[in-house]
């Protein structure tokens, strides 16, 4: 049997006998001179809608993503069209055999069977929350911050800020989901090193007109002229509860706060950020570390890891990781739940990893999460870290 034949028959199969895992496709086509550019990448999961199993497929572009459903019956026909005029390759995933679908330059299909990668078939639900989507054509604070055109198209050169700034306020609305902000009648949310406002701009439009709860933005940066011209974007926009204030992260006050974020707060300014949310009762705290520099020159690797640690690189990375490890656990020994993730793909930015704290009432490990800070500091000879002393000072790590 023909290749391609070939790997459609092996997807029905896959379908009907219910072994299908997912499927995902490579090696784009070039397009044809005058169509729209095809989507760099694409995949497929099944998913249940209303009681009836479909083929979910996902198209990723560089400027948008695009959700297609198709019925079972007709889903070896959406792969084959795919592979016809977008796709040369694609990979099917089952619990009885990886299948790929391979074209080789003188665009001959070759078919491959492997043992299977994954062994658990699963069927998604539909009905999981739907993604906030910036909408150029609603957001007027993008075309005057640059990143659309004054028609509402996204500029190709802002694309990657575009995506990331999509993947903050999605964690924000996943985070806001877990916390109790949803349940406030009102918020106040500190973007601390607010920079260009960006993100300023889209914390205030995604709580006031997405969420439809009155919110009260105040972006804190040092530079004068950028705190100037934010303000003056937000009272051309009508934007009465967005402000900014010219300040450092350390000397900035902040009052009572419901979400504290600080993207790319330098070494420790990124520890007084997270000190000044816990202090102000923040119920989430979101903050993207950068130039973590403090332990580095402190740290010294124990006899039975030198032969990894010996090497600088490793060292370094093992300090930038240990730096926010220790911060992950002393939020935790204040009441919140922490975690470390990366919040974008490493190919837009090495600075791809964020904390993320959420205030549980209900949380009571916080006094193992201290003893297990304290064992890593003395374990790599870690005298001082400012989180830490911050938190001391102010009497919040006990005796």
């Amino acid at each position: 049997m023909e290749p391609t034949a070939a790997f459609l028959a092996a997807l029905e199969q896959a379908l009907a006998a219910r072994t299908f895992v997912r499927l995902a496709f490579g090696k784009a086509r070039k397009p044809q001179p005058g169509a729209e550019l095809p989507p760099e990448q694409a995949s497929a999961r099944l998913v249940d809608i209303k009681g009836e199993p479909q083929l979910s497929f996902l198209l990723r572009h560089k400027t948008k993503d695009i959700t297609r459903n198709a019925p079972l019956a007709r889903a070896g026909e959406t792969v084959r069209e795919l592979l016809k005029t977008v796709f040369h390759n694609a990979h099917l995933f089952t619990t009885e055999a990886d299948l790929d679908l391979r074209t080789n330059n003188k665009g001959e299909p070759r078919l491959y069977r492997n043992k299977p990668s994954l062994r658990e078939a699963r069927v998604e639900t539909h009905n999981r929350q739907k993604q906030y989507v910036l909408d150029a054509s609603k957001a007027p604070y993008l075309a005057a911050l640059g990143i659309t055109s004054a028609s509402g198209h996204l500029k190709g050169d802002k694309a990657d800020k575009y995506r990331q700034l999509q993947n903050i306020i999605n964690l924000v609305d996943q985070s806001a989901a877990d916390s109790a902000l949803r349940q406030k009648s009102a918020l106040r949310v500190v973007d601390m090193g607010s920079g260009k406002a960006y993100l300023s701009f889209a914390l205030y439009d995604y709580f006031n007109h997405h969420l439809k709860i009155p919110t009260e933005v105040v972006g804190i940066d040092h530079n004068p002229t950028l705190v100037d011209g934010s303000n003056a974007l937000a009272r051309e926009l009508g934007y009465a509860g967005l402000r900014f204030e010219c300040a450092t992260v350390e000397a900035s006050e902040i009052g009572a706060v419901d979400l504290l974020l600080a993207l790319h707060a330098c070494d420790t300014a990124t520890d007084a950020a997270l000190f000044k949310g816990i202090s102000a009762g923040a119920a989430v705290i979101m903050a993207v570390p950068c130039c973590q520099k403090e332990l580095r020159p402190q740290f010294r690797a124990p006899a039975d890891e030198q032969a990894l640690l010996k090497h600088d690189t490793f060292k370094d990375r093992y300090a930038q990781m240990l730096t926010d490890g220790l911060r992950a656990l002393l939020l935790e020994s204040q009441g919140y739940r922490a975690k470390v993730i990366e919040f974008i793909s490493d190919a837009h930015t090495h600075r791809n990893v964020m904390l993320v704290a959420v205030h549980d009432d209900h949380f009571r490990q916080q006094s193992t999460r201290l003893v297990e800070a304290k064992a890593l500091m003395a374990r790599y000879h870690i005298e001082h870290q400012n989180l830490a002393r911050l938190l001391g000072a102010a009497g919040r790590l006990g005796q």
